[in-house]
């Protein structure tokens, strides 16, 4: 794949060539240096325009395995308000976070200790209203190169990044009032269809810093729009997940995740199974932090992966149980 960058290099030598050459005809050697000194030269200033901008961005774009770019009173001009570039960062650095610790734990992985490999780093940022970049690296000897993506051996970087890759996509499948079911088909993987999801709408601006979309990409990919009507849909399709296929069904694990804001827990040790996320909207906050590391029981509406495995539950009833049972029952 060419570089970005080198597409800008590119673009710039042959501006340097019609530099020199307009300069050629110059009558006189005064004249010839009068014209390389003149501060409004055209060529200068498609040259800034290259290295300031386009360059900027370009390099971005080369380094970054997700790219936002935010458009809004706040984030306009060379000097954006520091309140969206906090509001930016933070809710970046959180939401892909939160969906790191999705993607490790639905891949039955000990969430909390591979989560401590995961270093999440800040590329740079680009003008052109608000453009930041960033990363995931296992690298920690304080390089700044971020751009391991062929490769990589790591199981949890690998999961990480595809999670990140997909839900850069997920925008594109937001209809004017609900998610195409083509969704089922990118992300086939019940569990990391519904945590991008909610990873998408924590994105989605309010506006109410000065915010009004946020462009998303993984940096390879087309950008794709996050704004007031995509996260009016995704704020009813974490209600009420949209199942392609359900079945109903009582599993028995123990809670290892609990995300307060979404009403997702994450059942771990389930026989045969491993990991359920699980959402559980009947249940206040003080409830639902009661579970945590209790053995549970949930019953409920099921979908399961290409691979027949149950991975999303809508949980209808919960008993906390020191022996774990568990049925299976026929679809509905």
């Amino acid at each position: 794949m060419v570089r970005r960058t080198s597409s800008v290099h590119g673009r710039a030598s042959i501006v340097f060539e019609q530099l020199a050459k307009a300069a050629s005809f110059a009558p006189s050697e005064e004249e010839r240096t009068r014209f390389f000194d003149d501060e409004e030269n055209p060529y200068y200033k498609l040259l800034d325009e290259l290295y300031s901008e386009e360059f900027a961005l370009a390099r971005l774009r080369d380094s970054a395995d997700f790219v936002v770019h935010a458009e809004g009173p706040a984030a306009k001009g060379q000097s954006p308000e520091l309140r969206a570039v906090n509001w930016l960062c933070s809710g970046v650095d959180k939401q892909l976070r939160a969906l790191a610790a999705a993607a490790l734990s639905m891949a039955g992985s000990e969430a909390q200790s591979l989560a401590k490999k995961i270093n999440l780093r800040l590329t740079g940022f680009a003008p052109g209203s608000l453009y930041a970049g960033f990363c995931v690296s296992d690298a920690d000897d304080g390089s700044d190169s971020c751009s391991i993506v062929s490769g990589m051996t790591d199981p949890a970087i690998d999961a990480v990044r595809k999670a990140i890759r997909q839900m850069s996509e997920l925008p594109k499948f937001v209809n004017d009032e609900d998610i195409s079911d083509e969704l089922s088909d990118y992300i086939n993987d019940p569990a990391m269809r519904d945590a991008s999801i909610v990873t998408a709408f924590q994105l989605a601006p309010t506006g109410r810093i000065g915010i009004h979309s946020l462009e998303i990409s993984s940096g390879r990919t087309p950008p794709q729009t996050l704004g007031q009507r995509e996260r009016v849909v995704l704020k009813e399709a974490i209600k009420s997940p949209r199942m392609i296929r359900s079945y109903t069904g009582t599993f028995a694990g123990t809670v290892r995740g609990i995300d307060l804001d979404s009403k997702r827990i994450h059942l771990r040790g389930i026989r045969d199974i491993g990991t359920l996320r699980c959402v559980v909207r009947n249940y206040d906050d003080n409830l639902m932090r009661g579970l945590l590391d209790k053995n549970l029981s949930v019953t409920g509406r099921y979908e399961v992966d290409q691979n027949g495995r149950p991975r999303l539950m809508t949980v209808e009833s919960i008993q906390i149980a020191r022996e774990q049972t568990q049925t299976e029952i026929d679809p509905v």
